[in-house]
């Protein structure tokens, strides 16, 4: 019983410790688009896109021979991201947005690259060398090439003490996450739910429940331009950055189920979220349909 009521607490603080951390990220990165001319779905892509946490995670599981959650944690989590992620975002606060052409190019090349290099079964240290020497361009392409938005007579001031606002909002995001996935296992746990049930569960809060809120919040508070940019800039991290150094630390063997299903699942994701963003908006309905896609993908994939 004491492991349960650890848990539920570990749970609640977890969730107040993200959701605090994403409003104030929310709030710092909009004063300082606004005071620096930047658009915010470059800056969201730029600053919100590198998924640390998921990357240590694959690394780690891939060093134990779980090769299926080190998987998981770059392309299960991109496709959790561009279905659930941007379908809650959508049905929290339908926006308007069209991210520039050249983060929907980056996105684009990212997927490729990652099937690519995971078709012949095994993504090498070779295969991981070029994955981080791409994401390397593809973040200076959206850095430099990105259109800037239309100046405006007056600019707001920078927001004070920027770097330590960004790192300590980075921070509480993390370790809220942290506590979350914490407090789910030991509820789960507690509860001797079964193993599926369980994995679900843990794996679901462990890679995504931070990335949920990064979407929606951001949407729901007014500037979605950082949910899309937070989206598509870790589409590319995870697929190229984070994939590659999982590799470089040990040879990644892909299985032929995932070949044959999530990588076909993932190229399907991605361009069908990514047709409606080129249109400049989403709606509820684009929300319906990319929470339906994930929910087939795993109805299917539990079937299988």
């Amino acid at each position: 019983m004491a492991q349960l009521a650890l848990g539920i607490a570990a749970f609640g603080a977890g969730l107040w410790l993200l959701v605090a951390s994403v409003e104030g990220l929310v709030r710092t990165l909009q004063a300082w688009a606004l005071a620096a001319g930047v658009s915010g779905v470059v800056l969201g892509a730029l600053v919100l896109g590198l998924d640390i946490e998921s990357t240590a995670a694959g690394v780690a599981a891939n060093l134990r021979e779980l090769h299926g959650s080190a998987l998981g944690a770059t392309v299960g989590a991109a496709i959790f991201l561009m279905t659930a992620g941007l379908g809650i975002a959508a049905l929290v606060a339908p926006f308007h947005v069209r991210p520039p052409a050249v983060l929907l190019g980056a996105g684009a090349i990212a997927t490729a690259m990652a099937i690519l290099v995971a078709a012949d079964g095994t993504v090498s240290r070779l295969d991981g060398a070029v994955l981080v020497g791409v994401f390397v361009p593809l973040v200076a392409a959206v850095a430099l090439r990105a259109p800037r938005p239309p100046a405006a007579e007056e600019r707001p001031s920078r927001p004070d003490r920027l770097l330590g606002r960004v790192v300590l909002g980075l921070v509480g995001v993390v370790v809220g996450a942290e506590a979350l996935v914490f407090g789910t296992g030991r509820i789960v746990d507690e509860l001797e739910l079964s193993e599926t049930v369980f994995g679900l569960l843990v794996v679901a809060a462990a890679v995504s429940f931070e990335e949920v809120v990064l979407q929606a919040l951001p949407a729901f508070r007014g500037f979605p331009e950082l949910s899309v940019g937070n989206a598509l800039g870790t589409l590319v991290f995870l697929l190229t950055g984070s994939l590659g150094v999982i590799a470089l630390v040990a040879p990644l063997p892909v299985i032929h189920g995932v070949r044959s299903y999530h990588l076909p699942a993932l190229a399907g994701a991605v361009a069908l979220s990514g047709a409606m963003l080129a249109r400049g908006r989403m709606g509820r309905a684009d929300g319906i349909v990319l929470l339906g896609g994930y929910a087939a993908y795993v109805v299917v994939a539990v079937a299988r």
